[in-house]
């Protein structure tokens, strides 16, 4: 009969062809070998097949969640496309048998053998691929008869076809949960950053159970420079695996973020490294386009300025032969001027402060990260977009009367919100003091009153800001070159190095050699960080090295 397999050379007691059956078979077990990495290798295959049979063949695949019980199609819908197709033109040579494939896919009878027609031209051929549900359906075209073997071979390519297809959906479902894994790892460390600690917990917990439980954190930046930073995070993820949150860092390509909880009795080594330090370390000093910066050890509610810290550290891993360095905390400007500048800082930042909670906290926070980055960069940071973090500021300084092109203004942004941070800290042990009995409590409060009647002037003109001024700068000592005067011309020219040159007549590179040495120096980032630039400006200020363009009003 025409429509069964045709026998004589295809019986398998033909020598000749039960030969030449032996060898396809030995080429197919090759091509699951060849095939079994490759996204097209179920095309390639079926490339193959057509070859082999000299025949059109066409791979139609089920799409994910169409239903596999036995559905009538929608009046107009389309058959199934297929995913591949071999040689030219079968597709369209086999496109009547469309509608054949499509019922198969959704539900319909399988033919009672693989070789039974299911389609009105005896030359087609469908094969089922996946049970009595199929996952896809390969249909075959062509005018000679199949034979035994040659019906054989199809059936043990839909074999390996089931199998390559079983791998890409795997491999394909792996790729999904591993971007669900980075965007939930990168959504924690979001939060933390927004000070949200119960939901970036909640948010990791699937992820790293146990990993954020303790108050205690330190933030690591690796810069992997020219290398792609997922090498590096692959050979991470195996050493980290349940010690800490590792996160490509959403606003720098190069960067991965690691933030490493310590518990109370976590121990350092003598320069101060804790264990996930020290295992950074091991994998970036064999890389010798890899750099690492730490902060130091702090509250888990405070992790934006832990980055922050790592930042800075990175920048000084830059110029050291190791290419790794801990940040070096020093004292700062608003840990020295005391209460009564915690007066003048809620005095500054009061038309803020009185918004709602949860618009107040959003407002400080983007403009905390955005004095220190771009506003692009603070947007990925925190997951919202840019102009997000624009709107945000410009409620913020709005509010306040100031303006964010200023670099003054900015600047007393900054030394404004380091004090709120200060007082908050200081509340807090407060309260912990009070909720133990200790005395004291009130004193903080008395002062803080105080401070409300005290100017800025009066504040920076203290013993103790101008001993901080003096011991920031003195590092530029040791160079030759007048640092200082260009330093003084930068932050009276708004940090710009354009202008500086204009003003100093310095030549651009002569300006941007003193600010890079400086950054060296001082241990802070002054260009692409902009926090670091502030630190210096109040530090001239102070000193009287460069005068204040306007006295603040507050």
């Amino acid at each position: 009969m025409a429509d069964e397999p045709r026998p004589g050379s295809g019986r398998p007691g033909d020598r000749t062809e039960a030969a030449r059956h032996g060898d396809r078979l030995d080429a197919l077990c090759d091509q699951l070998r060849l095939q079994a990495d490759r996204p097209d290798g179920p095309a390639r295959l079926v490339g193959w097949l057509a070859r082999q049979l000299t025949a059109d063949v066409t791979l139609t695949v089920r799409a994910p969640g169409t239903p596999v019980v036995p559905t009538r199609p929608a009046p107009g819908t389309a058959p199934p496309a297929p995913e591949a197709s071999a040689p030219a033109g079968a597709a369209e040579r086999l496109a009547p048998a469309a509608a054949a494939v499509g019922r198969l896919l959704n539900g319909a009878p399988l033919p009672p053998t693989p070789a039974t027609p299911a389609t009105p031209d005896p030359t087609v051929r469908l094969f089922p691929i996946g049970g009595r549900h199929p996952d896809a359906v390969l249909a075959l075209r062509r005018k000679e008869p199949l034979t035994a073997l040659d019906v054989r071979l199809i059936t043990h390519t839909e074999t390996v076809l089931a199998r390559l297809l079983a791998a890409r959906e795997s491999a394909a479902e792996r790729a999904v949960l591993h971007q669900v894994s980075a965007s939930l790892r990168v959504a924690a460390f979001q939060l933390l950053m927004g000070g949200q600690i119960t939901l970036a917990r909640r948010a990791a917990a699937p992820l790293l159970p146990g990993v954020l439980v303790h108050e205690r954190a330190r933030v690591y930046l690796v810069d992997c420079t020219t290398t792609d930073r997922d090498v590096t995070a692959r050979v991470l993820g195996g050493s980290l695996a349940g010690q800490a949150l590792l996160v490509r860092c959403p606003a720098n390509d190069t960067h991965l973020i690691v933030l490493a909880p310590l518990a109370l009795d976590a121990s350092l080594d003598e320069h101060g490294w804790c264990p996930t330090g020290l295992t950074l370390r091991g994998v970036v000093e064999p890389r010798p386009d890899h750099h690492l910066g730490g902060s130091t050890t702090v509250d888990i509610a405070h992790t934006a300025d832990a980055y922050r810290e790592a930042f800075h550290a990175l920048t000084v891993a830059r110029n050291l032969p190791h290419r790794h360095a801990l940040y070096q905390a020093q004292t700062q400007l608003a840990q020295l001027v005391g209460q009564p500048a915690t007066g003048w800082a809620e005095r500054l930042l009061g038309p803020v402060l009185e918004l709602p909670r949860n618009q107040r906290d959003e407002v400080i926070e983007t403009t905390r990260l955005a004095l220190a980055f771009s506003h692009a960069q603070t947007g990925k940071i925190l997951d919202v977009h840019r102009n997000t973090v624009a709107r945000r500021i410009e409620r913020g300084v709005g509010l306040l009367g100031l303006d964010w092109g200023s670099f003054q203004d900015r600047a007393l942004l900054d030394l404004a919100l380091q004090l709120l941070t200060e007082a908050t800290e200081a509340t807090e042990a407060t309260e912990v003091a009070e909720a133990t009995g200790a005395t004291g409590a009130s004193g903080a409060t008395d002062q803080r009153s105080a401070g409300r009647r005290v100017g800025l002037p009066a504040i920076l003109s203290s013993e103790a800001a101008r001993a901080w001024a003096q011991a920031f700068l003195a590092p530029l000592a040791e160079d030759r070159r007048p640092l200082l005067r260009t330093l003084a011309g930068w932050v009276a020219a708004g940090a710009n190095a354009r202008d500086t040159q204009t003003a100093l007549g310095l030549h651009q590179q002569t300006v941007l050699d003193h600010l890079r040495t400086a950054e060296r120096l001082l241990q802070r980032e002054l260009t692409a960080g902009r926090s670091g630039a502030y630190e210096l400006a109040w530090a001239l200020w102070i000193s009287g090295a460069a005068a204040l363009p306007r006295q603040p009003l507050r």
